[in-house]
């Protein structure tokens, strides 16, 4: 198609979203774009349908555009273009992500999506998890579909719109840390528990990764909105290491995981993690996180330790999310 075609089929699709004959600039968009596929000028369809699902988002008809968004990675799958960060390829991924922020955070669409897309990148570059930005993406919006007072969620559905998030974010770039790490201290706010017990989820999910660095930024974010809140504490040090040691009772947790992620980070300190492990041990147990820990001891040190299969839900779950 060349570019005067091109302007020529959007100025139509615009006249009819003028009219509001959404349904009609919908259909006959398809239509079109169903001819380039046919014909393989994957170029020309992607082109349309990024256009046309911008119009139509910016008009308020979040589920047309939703569902040529859809066929955007139809397209890209069909047409071969990988989910990478070079060139034209590149070009492919930004537009689907430009138009997927224009949805409404809450919009159901969106579940759909993240996985047809997380899919397209995760077959065309051979990435287990898929591309990260995507991931950071849909985890924005699905944590920030948490924050709408006007959200009318039950507390089950809210429980299943954070799993979705958390996957996602824990899954996305450095952005995605803070999104996440402030969520979870603003949760613990709000509870009695150890506040360990919220930082544990970023902590033992990026160490799942081996992301360790991800584990060491999470802690340092999660205990500097702590100590400015007022929290008490006594500055230790640990193999050269900086810890800040809370003696209270809802904050015991908070220095196993600074140690914990300290130690994953020597080698053959297996028996400094089994000293840990079995100083922790009950609180381990308290908070139920004593298997995911021990499936540490086995990943980082070879430690024959709690049930062979123990602890490997998160990792599992993650996979499984990913693509149900």
């Amino acid at each position: 198609m060349s570019e005067a075609k091109l302007q020529r089929t959007i100025t139509r699709f615009k006249s009819k979203i003028d009219s509001k004959e959404y349904y009609e600039a919908h259909q006959t968009l398809r239509t079109i774009t169903n001819r380039y596929v046919n014909s393989k000028q994957y170029k020309e369809a992607a082109d349309l349908l990024y256009q046309g699902a911008s119009i139509l988002a910016k008009n308020g008809e979040y589920a047309s555009a939703g569902d040529l968004l859809s066929y955007m990675i139809e397209v890209y799958s069909e047409a071969g273009i990988k989910c990478d960060n070079e060139g034209e390829n590149k070009e492919y991924k930004l537009k689907f992500i430009e138009v997927v922020r224009l949805l409404p955070n809450s919009d159901s669409v969106l579940v759909d999506l993240s996985k047809q897309s997380i899919a397209w990148s995760s077959n065309t570059t051979g990435s287990k998890f898929g591309d990260n930005e995507l991931h950071h993406v849909f985890g924005e919006k699905f944590l920030k579909s948490l924050d709408d007072s006007s959200s009318s969620l039950t507390e089950e559905e809210r429980q299943k719109v954070f799993a979705l998030a958390e996957l996602h974010l824990i899954l996305g770039v450095h952005s995605s840390l803070p999104l996440y790490v402030d969520f979870l201290y603003r949760w613990s706010e709000n509870s009695s528990e150890d506040k360990g017990l919220f930082l544990s989820r970023a902590v033992i999910n990026y160490l799942y990764l081996k992301n360790v660095r991800f584990a060491e930024d999470a802690i340092s974010r999660f205990l500097g909105k702590l100590n400015s809140a007022g929290a008490k504490y006594e500055v230790m040090e640990q193999d050269g290491e900086k810890i800040y040691f809370y003696d209270q009772p809802d904050q015991k947790l908070l220095n196993f995981l600074q140690f914990l992620v300290i130690t994953v980070q020597k080698e053959a300190a297996g028996s400094k993690f089994l000293k840990l492990y079995g100083h922790y041990s009950q609180l381990l147990d308290k908070y139920e996180i004593k298997s995911h820990v021990e499936y540490l001891g086995r990943v980082y040190f070879g430690l024959e330790i709690g049930n062979s299969q123990g602890g490997q839900n998160v990792l599992a779950d993650l996979m499984g999310s990913l693509f149900k």
